[in-house]
């Protein structure tokens, strides 16, 4: 499932998101507000959700992170030219089996459209493992280039979004306060001067919760844009 965030920008690439389409991670939640990548799509879209149980949403249940998953026995292999994979990555503990197994089932010049947390409360479904930045999904899908253009961070805030170059979105404490707006900047100057706050207001910044949604497509060879190459 998807946040309100990744619909609106999944919007501004619809051009791009060819069939068959795959979307990982396609269990409904009721008990969180959610929104499904399949309504970007037209409802005669050659699409398949799976998740690792039955429920609403999932066609087939299947663990791309599983180490006994045999993609080309499924007669996977090359199969998708978009994959969509939203707030799922988190909550996988193999994440580097996963990855392979993905990279495996995009076709080349196919897409991926993930959305991961950067900055995010813990949220457990039934686990919380990870928080990720550009260059760690470089590391994690090196056959997938990422545009630098393509890449956002999002908030809560509808429409929300930060060129990642320029993000994440945090509120800034210390010689930057006044960015925030003039108000903000009196009312912290107020709470410091008279010490009526030893916490918060005494950090640099504090960040705001941030996802991170990034738009690849799967080239022929190790493309990475953020992760220099002697780490790769």
């Amino acid at each position: 499932m998807a946040t309100q965030q990744t619909i609106s920008l999944g919007k501004k690439y619809l051009q791009f998101f060819k069939e068959p389409v795959l979307e990982i991670g396609s269990k409904f939640w009721p008990e969180y507000i959610q929104y499904s990548p399949r309504d970007l799509h037209n409802e005669n879209t050659d699409y398949i959700g799976i998740d690792i149980e039955e429920g609403s949403g999932v066609d087939r249940i299947l663990d791309l992170s599983s180490k006994k998953t045999n993609v080309k026995k499924l007669g996977w292999e090359e199969k998708f030219n978009t994959i969509h994979c939203h707030c799922v990555l988190e909550h996988i503990t193999d994440i580097f089996t996963f990855s392979k197994n993905l990279d495996k089932v995009l076709k080349k010049g196919g897409r991926l459209f993930i959305t991961i947390p950067f900055s995010w409360k813990i949220h457990r479904l039934p686990i919380d493992m990870w928080r990720f930045t550009p260059q760690s999904i470089d590391y994690l899908f090196p056959n997938i280039f990422f545009n630098k253009e393509d890449c956002f961070y999002s908030t809560r805030k509808s429409g929300d979004l930060i060129q990642v170059d320029s993000g994440p979105r945090e509120l800034h404490l210390g010689s930057k306060l006044i960015d925030n707006g003039i108000l903000i900047f009196l009312v912290i100057k107020l709470l410091k001067k008279f010490n009526l706050d030893k916490n918060f207001f005494n950090e640099r910044a504090l960040l705001l919760e941030n996802n991170l949604m990034m738009i690849g497509q799967k080239s022929q060879s190790n493309q990475y844009t953020f992760l220099p190459e002697k780490y790769s």
